[in-house]
């Protein structure tokens, strides 16, 4: 056994099981209709569930989808999808999902009762693209949002969206702001320079305007060019632009 089928089926055995059987809902003889399949290759998907009911129920789900694919335990670490059930985004439930996805390039699509107390930056790095309130977990949704996340979609909740964003606004001034950094890895003079520089300033028109010698300035340049693989200052705004920065 490995060490993501091991964490699997304790995961499945979770303190918390008797939380999630409030779903009453069995999806395997419910017809989904809307969803129509695509040729291709099948979407291997995995699902994870605190309690039997769902756990049958979204298996028996992808199991009728021509293009859908349910791996068994043995073939965990080849999903494309993991579908997980839990009562909440908690952080206890992260660790195990990082286990569970280490090897793999897996997304993650998660139906949930409440959002818990994750952090939800390190949700996303982990994987959770797609969120599903239990509430709405329709066959049709739970469809629709694995097909939209194995076509490099996502489907986060409003809920989750803004919490995000106020998850990031917050890292921006509370810890990069201090520190001279920027969301986008580059500190906040860099993204001076390269302000300045679009705006078709030479070396001494920036050295002046943001009051360093003109040698810092170049030595600013360099760093960043060298970095991140520039080949001269037009290349670099041009970065910037496609990057959002500027």
């Amino acid at each position: 056994m490995t060490a993501s089928q091991a964490t699997a089926r304790s995961y499945q055995g979770h303190p918390d099981r008797g939380h999630a059987s409030r779903s009453h809902t069995d999806w395997r003889d419910t017809p989904v209709i809307g969803i129509q399949a695509t040729p291709g290759p099948r979407i291997r998907v995995a699902v994870q569930a605190l309690d039997p009911l769902s756990f049958a129920g979204i298996s028996g789900l992808v199991n009728r989808r021509p293009d859908m694919e349910l791996l068994s335990t043995e073939r965990l670490s080849e999903a494309d999808i993991w579908v997980v059930v839990t009562p909440s985004m908690s952080a206890q439930v992260m660790h195990q999902l990082r286990d569970l996805t280490a090897d793999t390039s897996a997304k993650i699509v998660m139906v949930l009762d409440r959002l818990g107390d994750a952090d939800l930056l390190a949700a996303v790095e982990i994987g959770v693209v797609a969120t599903i309130w239990r509430f709405e977990a329709t066959p049709e949704r739970i469809v629709q949002s694995v097909v939209t996340v194995s076509r490099g979609g996502g489907d986060l909740s409003k809920e989750i969206q803004a919490k995000l964003l106020a998850d990031v606004a917050d890292m921006q001034r509370n810890v990069l702001a201090p520190r001279g950094l920027t969301a986008s890895g580059m500190e906040s003079r860099e993204v001076d320079l390269l302000r300045f520089l679009a705006e078709g300033l030479d070396t001494a028109e920036i050295a002046e305007r943001m009051r360093y010698s003109e040698r810092t300035v170049k030595s600013i340049l360099y760093g960043l060019m060298t970095r991140l693989n520039l080949r001269n200052r037009s290349h670099a705004v041009a970065y910037a632009m496609r990057s959002g920065v500027l």
